[in-house]
């Protein structure tokens, strides 16, 4: 089965690991700490449902080779990838609160993402306009490479 919110079995199963995580959680790879990872999330949702600004300049080799890529060909995207600032809680990203709160915040994000209307989705930074089934594939591995970060 595709990895993508569109399927509920894996919307169920991703938020089955997001509980899983604790605040004592460690990263395998990678400068984040959990709560930061959580809030890097948040943020990550935050863009596709227009709730933070984000800069959006796509070219033709992120808008459509990179987008391609990443949303069909890559199993998971690559360790230590070089994010947005906006998605960077050390940089312009929300910084990040207690595990508590951002791990239930994600959670909601989730939920809302998946009841938001498709054409109230905003562009994404560099892959520019996005379909929800995109956001949706997009949202999904990103969850499942932060998670199998975190061991989860």
């Amino acid at each position: 089965m595709k990895l993508t919110f569109e399927h509920p079995a894996v919307q169920q199963q991703l938020i089955a690991r997001l509980k899983k995580l604790q605040p004592d959680s460690k990263a395998h790879w990678g400068t984040m700490n959990v709560e930061e990872m959580l809030a890097h999330m948040n943020d990550s949702f935050r863009i596709a449902l227009g709730m933070k600004e984000a800069v959006v300049k796509p070219s033709f080799f992120w808008s459509v080779i990179a987008k391609n890529a990443v949303l069909s060909l890559l199993p998971s995207l690559p360790r230590n990838a070089a994010t947005a600032p906006e998605l960077n809680p050390r940089k312009k990203g929300t910084l990040a609160r207690d595990f508590y709160t951002e791990q239930a915040y994600l959670d909601q994000m989730i939920s809302v993402f998946l009841e938001r209307e498709p054409e109230k989705l905003k562009p994404h930074p560099l892959f520019g306009s996005m379909s929800k089934k995109e956001w949706s594939r997009l949202l999904a591995i990103h969850l499942d490479h932060h998670f199998r970060q975190f061991g989860v």
